[in-house]
């Protein structure tokens, strides 16, 4: 009987500092996985899950210095009365390194997992608001429900959109933790070649 594959638990800790007026265009930060794939040996990582928090350890956002958490219905608290906006994050882990995050959808290639998070306010009368908050999340389990083999480095992308009346993200610098549950896999000399083909933006 084959011996069952141990997972893999990895962790890693990204850190992105907002414009001054609180959006970023696309950055990258990038998950070293060099101790688990080799491409002479034709070894790679199966990745099988992929899990993001964003975190304000810094305490840009008022009233968190406790806990530390970020929320984007957070970054909207402070926005005043008849002011309407829209506050977007977006975040992706990809073998590919796309020029904005704009492209970056479920039918983009080599994307292994996307999340988004945006709040609508529509002012109201005083401090009265409308809030729609969406968190879209397009997960490895269904991406790729067998697991992605990965031959290089993983790509995690952020990018974000502030209205510009939100002034307490200005310059705020935020985290992302990254955790991937994947296990050990070879690659045959067509998926090698294919893989390293795709990664070649990295």
């Amino acid at each position: 009987m084959a011996k069952a594959k141990t997972d893999i638990i990895l962790r890693d800790r990204l850190q992105f500092t907002l414009g001054a007026t609180g959006d970023i265009s696309l950055v990258y930060g990038r998950i070293d996985l060099s101790d688990y794939v080799n491409v002479v040996s034709r070894k790679g990582l199966l990745v099988k899950d992929v899990y993001i928090q964003i975190r304000d350890p810094n305490h840009n956002i008022t009233g968190n210095t406790n806990t530390g958490m970020w929320s984007v219905i957070f970054s909207d608290m402070l926005m005043g009365a008849d002011t309407d906006g829209l506050n977007c994050f977006k975040v992706f882990v990809s073998t590919r390194a796309y020029e904005d995050a704009s492209d970056v959808g479920i039918a983009s290639p080599d994307v292994l997992h996307i999340e988004e998070w945006g709040l609508n306010a529509i002012a109201g009368p005083a401090l009265d608001q409308m809030r729609n908050h969406v968190h879209n999340i397009f997960p490895m389990r269904d991406y790729h429900p067998g697991g992605y083999p990965v031959v290089s480095d993983l790509l995690v992308g952020i990018a974000v959109d502030v209205n510009t009346a939100d002034t307490h993200l200005d310059d705020a610098t935020l985290e992302v933790d990254i955790m991937l549950i994947a296990e050990t896999t070879s690659v045959t000399e067509t998926q090698m070649t294919q893989l390293l083909t795709q990664a070649q933006d990295l």
